[in-house]
């Protein structure tokens, strides 16, 4: 349970700090009770693992003025505290409120967390694992996960060339590609500038021109010959004119791809747990969310997700392998923006071997308005046979906290000038604009285990 030595101290009636003081303990009175109702009642707690996942929005980030009060610490650690493991994302640079929740959780909590991803896509987010050392423990087991050559997640916009140091388009004569085309635009001051990559079809006869160094590559593994009496030598046969097929590569000096092949936005976190009998390998993510509108953008978002549970599944699977009675359960977990159970992104999670179990497809959706299933929790072949242990849910659902704190009458007593539409923005930078999702899994595999040991042959 929370630690609550900050609320215990009083102020003088009507001031500023005992109005706080007042309305932190009233908001966890609440949350509590209802964090008694929500969680499943016929179940015995020695016997499970509560798994849980919350993207805090930009959490560490100083929009609104953050979390500049220990209010919504509070009522966020109140909630956490019902998880054994909680999977966060959007954990900023700067985790001093991270710290501070941490304080608040009490020394039975720790966590792992990753550095955070570079690159504007990455957006300054880490990834981190909290953990209730009394219910969950830490296997020594942590990666982040990165994808090999040939398995890299192409961009939207799929291969580039950079047309600079030497690197060039000819146009055919008369060909001028000045027009009109659609795109978003950004005024700044007196100057429009381009908010997105505007593509325009090139003209049948357009040339690369290619600058000094660049060399063609006949690649590994093409047959050819060998002249009579030498060594380290190779007869290598070209086609006259164009050359092209797939023993061919066009290789530039420097700098000149645009990087386009790419690993994940923001990188996957694994981390090993166990509880009770069960051995746990959860890995967290933020899938690139891009736009719910561009197609483009949308099939990078369900190339990552499918790229994760390719080697997430992979490496199940070889495990499974070298020991097929390995108690151990696979789990994918966090913000995968997953447009709905219907759309090709949920497709893409449920491959590989994964499967989102039934209560968790059941929930609405996991932001605020429940409208989006951005969030999941899926498992890796949950109905193989894993020996004395298998994946048993008792429970699935998120939690709504927006029922019970910073609530839409408590308008006037948070932001009294700011508009409806406002208000609920702004609560979004104290708590959260997505649903902290769990999944209640049984732990306690002894009569199973008894079993197995009942069962064996003696040695002859």
């Amino acid at each position: 349970m929370p630690f609550y030595s900050s609320l215990r101290k009083s102020y003088p009636a009507g001031s500023a700090e005992e109005t706080l003081r007042k309305r932190t303990l009233a908001g966890i009175r609440r949350l509590r009770a209802a964090l008694a109702d929500h969680f499943p009642s016929d179940t015995d707690r020695m016997g499970t693992v509560r798994i849980g996942t919350w993207n805090i929005r930009e959490f560490g980030n100083a929009k609104f003025g953050g979390r500049d009060s220990y209010e919504p610490l509070y009522y966020m650690a109140e909630i956490i505290s019902n998880f054994d493991i909680a999977a966060i994302q959007e954990v900023r640079d700067d985790m001093r409120e991270f710290t501070q929740l941490l304080e608040i959780l009490g020394p039975d909590w720790d966590y792992i967390a990753t550095d955070v991803t570079d690159g504007a896509a990455g957006n300054g987010e880490r990834m981190v694992f909290m953990f209730n050392r009394n219910r969950a423990r830490f296997r020594n087991i942590a990666g982040e996960l990165t994808l090999p050559e040939g398995k890299k997640v192409l961009a939207s916009f799929g291969e580039r060339i950079k047309l600079e140091n030497g690197i060039a388009l000819q146009l055919p004569p008369g060909a001028d590609l000045s027009g009109v085309y659609r795109a978003r635009s950004l005024r700044n001051n007196s100057k429009i500038r381009l908010d997105q990559d505007v593509e325009i079809p090139l003209p049948d006869g357009t040339m690369l021109q290619l600058p000094d160094g660049s060399g063609l590559a006949v690649t590994k593994g093409t047959e050819v010959t060998r002249p009579p009496n030498t060594r380290g030598q190779v007869n290598v046969d070209l086609p006259a004119g164009v050359v092209a097929g797939e023993a061919f590569r066009l290789r530039f000096p420097g700098d000149a791809l645009d990087q386009s092949f790419k690993q994940f936005a923001r990188t996957p976190f694994l981390v090993s747990f166990q509880a009770g009998w069960l051995k746990i390998d959860l890995a967290t993510v933020h899938i690139y969310f891009g736009s719910n509108e561009d197609d483009r953008l949308l099939e990078q978002r369900r190339r990552e997700i499918a790229r994760l549970t390719e080697a997430i599944g992979n490496r199940a699977s070889k495990e499974m392998k070298k020991n097929p009675d390995n108690a151990m359960v696979t789990a994918v977990l966090g913000d995968f923006n997953i447009i709905s159970p219907e759309h090709e992104t949920m497709q893409a999670l449920e491959a590989n071997g994964f499967e989102v179990p039934d209560k968790i497809k059941q929930i609405p959706g996991s932001n605020v308005d429940k409208s989006k299933a951005y969030d999941q929790i899926a498992f890796w072949e949950p109905k193989r046979s894993r020996g004395y242990a298998h994946v048993k849910v008792h429970g699935a659902n998120v939690f709504d906290f927006f029922e019970h704190v910073y609530r839409l009458d408590e308008r006037d007593t948070y932001q009294p000038h700011r508009s409806e539409r406002s208000y609920k923005n702004w609560r979004t930078y104290k708590m959260s604009d997505h649903l902290p999702m769990w999944v209640e899994l049984a732990s306690d595999f002894s009569d199973a285990f008894l079993d197995v040991c009942d069962a064996a042959e003696p040695p002859e």
